[in-house]
């Protein structure tokens, strides 16, 4: 799905990230995966502070990966010069809500496996900054309910790659959890 910011809108489109003028279709800037391809979901774009130049983020694997809105270049204030490796893929479009870009996780819908868990980094630095457990771990509220250690390994909870919505003003992230 493509998104229009300021008048240019930006695409995925198999191993490249687009920005075209949408009235004409006349390309601004590519970027080219060399490994993988961009979620074909779509890309989320990251207004940019002070210090910061505006991004367009979106996912390849288990690749989460910011480019410099105005360039199309890998923004190197991002993760790992523009790149987070979020350890368990998503090919859903980050949700930015201010300076917090939330993703789920794609896992199959399986007893064990990698979990499911939601994840949120900081939009300036890539840096990861909280995790919930989609399957409650020792120490969280309803972990009591898992009979015979059945949370142990638990995968197929997660929001797969359904869209994250939040409210700012209550701090709130609202998950369609699945499974």
């Amino acid at each position: 799905t493509p998104i229009v910011v300021n008048g240019v809108m930006y695409v995925p489109a198999g191993n490249l990230v687009v920005a075209l003028e949408p009235e004409t279709g006349k390309e601004i800037w590519r970027y080219q995966l060399t490994m993988g391809q961009a979620s074909s979901r779509g890309v989320a774009y990251w207004p940019g502070d002070h210090q910061n130049p505006p991004r367009v983020i979106f996912t390849s694997g288990r690749n989460l990966i910011a480019l410099n809105a105005n360039t199309g270049k890998l923004d190197p204030g991002f993760g790992k010069e523009g790149i987070v490796d979020m350890v368990v893929g998503w090919s859903g479009v980050p949700t930015i809500l201010g300076n917090v870009v939330t993703v789920g996780a794609s896992v199959n819908e399986v007893e064990t496996g990698p979990p499911g868990n939601t994840r949120a980094f900081d939009a300036r630095t890539g840096a990861k900054t909280w995790e919930f457990h989609t399957v409650a771990q020792p120490g969280d509220p309803g972990h009591d309910t898992w009979l015979n250690d059945g949370w142990k390994d638990r995968s197929g909870t997660n929001i797969w790659a359904w869209s994250l919505s939040g409210d700012l003003q209550r701090n709130l992230v609202f998950m369609p959890i699945g499974g």
